[in-house]
């Protein structure tokens, strides 16, 4: 267990390095059509840097999670890649939406159990205005690790299933609980929600709304991502479209059609001039 909190506290130490050490150029608004409708969150740094506040909606029914959807896709539109920094969206991309503002406000971080990919992979905030941001809003250091897994995954392998102060909880099936029974018994620390149609997704949404988990933030993959939509799960989706061309070849991040409507877009500058950033709702207005 000392080596595992070891790896962690040299983990928590290189990604607030390169967060702090990042050159973040701000971005600029050319559309804000929130009016009071979304709750705005932010400090004067982060308002700096994202051109004005960032928003967020209320949950759409008091028993799940407001939850939002977080993805960047390249030039022409594809998502899926083994390293998504190759589709452009640069530095704002990484340390202000992906691992800042679309989770600084959250209780919970949400990925499939792909995306993790094994090894070190930890959901949280790093920069520290945004860190900042987030213990001013009373909200503990690091958000809840939460991992969708049908067929369970190897605990004994992954930094976040072996440190204690890190609250992990798996949505899984019984097969999947099963493969991972011994495991979870030595780590009280996570907590399994286990489905019984792997296709209900909104009962284990439920679950973590009882759990405590008011606000959500999901990363995907795509077909965790497609199954939230089509669950009517989503309200907010970030979406930054990146510089370059690239990833694999018709992987949208949803491949139906998209009921949401534009909210806020801005551009990047200087270095990360080209990047667009959206807000999409699913919400009515």
């Amino acid at each position: 267990m000392a080596d595992w909190e070891e790896r962690f506290d040299a983990l928590v130490e290189r990604k607030t390095a390169e967060a702090r050490e990042a050159a973040i150029a701000p971005l600029v608004t050319d559309r804000d059509e929130t009016g009071d409708r979304l709750a705005g969150i932010g400090n004067a740094w982060s308002r700096a840097m994202f051109g004005g506040l960032f928003y967020v909606s209320p949950s759409a029914s008091g028993d799940l999670p407001a939850t939002n959807l977080v993805f960047v896709q390249s030039r022409d539109g594809n998502t899926v890649t083994n390293d998504p920094s190759t589709l452009g969206g640069g530095k704002v991309d990484t340390h202000l939406i992906y691992e800042g503002l679309s989770r600084v406000a959250a209780d919970a971080v949400l990925v499939g159990a792909r995306t993790i990919g094994g090894g070190q992979f930890v959901m949280s905030v790093w920069r520290p205005e945004l860190v900042a941001l987030r213990a001013a809003m009373a909200l503990p250091r690091h958000p809840v690790q939460i991992v969708a897994t049908l067929h369970g995954v190897r605990l004994e392998e992954d930094l976040m299933f072996n440190v204690p102060q890190l609250r992990v909880i798996l949505i899984t099936v019984a097969r999947g609980e099963e493969a991972m029974r011994v495991r979870l018994q030595t780590r009280p620390w996570i907590t399994p929600v286990v489905m019984d149609d792997p296709l209900d997704l909104p009962a284990a949404f439920r679950e973590l709304r009882r759990l405590g988990i008011e606000r959500l933030s999901c990363i995907g993959g795509r077909t965790l991502a497609g199954a939230a939509l089509d669950a009517g799960l989503i309200q907010d989706i970030y979406l930054t479209t990146g510089t370059n061309t690239g990833g694999e070849p018709d992987t949208p991040f949803y491949s139906k059609r998209l009921n949401a409507r534009e909210v806020v877009r801005k551009h990047g500058t200087g270095p990360d001039a080209g990047v667009v950033f959206q807000h999409l709702t699913t919400r009515p207005f």
